[in-house]
């Protein structure tokens, strides 16, 4: 079993992670991170050593847990070398093998989620992907995971970075959409609080197998008279335009490949 861990980096998805094993009784016992205010608050939550620096991670740990963007983690496996440890990196688009440098025993441990704020997200509902160069990490690994969640998934590099993908399209397009609709409804003098109800009913939609059987709305109708409405109301709105035809377009081609709804 993994017993203890070893964080580097201390952001949003380093918080909640580091939160959660240590509420299962997997012990944080370094956190590093190049921002000492948002290391040492990690760390004193979680009972932790802080770190700043890197030749002082103990070589100890039963993990090695980076999380940090993707931007930083090339450089980060250039200044760490930890032998035989099992290294992890939790990436959605990153290979496995960006960290053969630090380590031969490297890994994956993908949350697929997404972290906001302060408020603990329950990692009982979030799907935790997995993988390892080794049979026997990826055991160490799913052990680890199934402390949090029943949802984990053994996904090599290939195909998680379509995962990431959909997640994007998912969540972070989703997401936007709702901005767009927010910053509309202000301009207008309107509360956002009156779609919300269309969101909830929309995200619980989303557990049935055939989504677009599910579509609604003018382009899915193909109504001209509204879809040209809406876009003379968006004219003063370019960039919204913009991704206003884009997504009705498509709406429509695929309605047309697809022969539905």
């Amino acid at each position: 079993m993994i017993r203890n861990v070893v964080f580097i980096g201390a952001g949003r998805l380093a918080t909640h992670l580091a939160v959660a094993l240590t509420k299962r009784n997997v012990a944080v016992i370094q956190v590093y991170n190049w921002t000492p205010e948002r290391g040492k608050k990690l760390a004193k939550r979680i009972g932790a050593e802080y770190i700043s620096d890197l030749a002082k991670i103990t070589p100890k740990a039963d993990l090695y847990v980076f999380a940090v963007t993707d931007s930083v983690l090339p450089e980060l496996t250039q200044k760490i070398r930890l032998k035989d440890k099992l290294v992890v990196h939790t990436s959605g688009s990153l290979d496995m093998k960006i960290l053969e440098s630090v380590s031969s025993r490297q890994g994956v441990f993908y949350p697929l989620q997404t972290f906001t704020g302060k408020k603990a997200i329950p990692f009982r509902n979030i799907p935790i992907c997995i993988e390892a160069a080794t049979t026997s990490d990826v055991d160490l690994l799913d052990r680890m995971a199934r402390l949090l969640t029943d949802q984990v998934y053994v996904i090599n590099s290939e195909k998680r970075k379509w995962l990431h993908m959909t997640a994007v399209f998912a969540g972070n397009f989703s997401n936007f959409m709702y901005t767009i609709a927010a910053n509309l409804l202000r301009e207008k003098k309107l509360p956002f609080d009156l779609v919300k109800p269309l969101i909830k009913q929309v995200a619980l939609n989303a557990q049935h197998d055939d989504l677009f059987s599910l579509q609604t709305g003018p382009a899915v109708r193909e109504d001209s008279n509204v879809l040209d409405q809406h876009r003379i109301l968006l004219s003063v709105y370019p960039r919204y335009l913009e991704i206003y035809q884009l997504i009705s377009n498509n709406i429509i081609h695929y309605k047309k490949e697809h022969g539905k709804l």
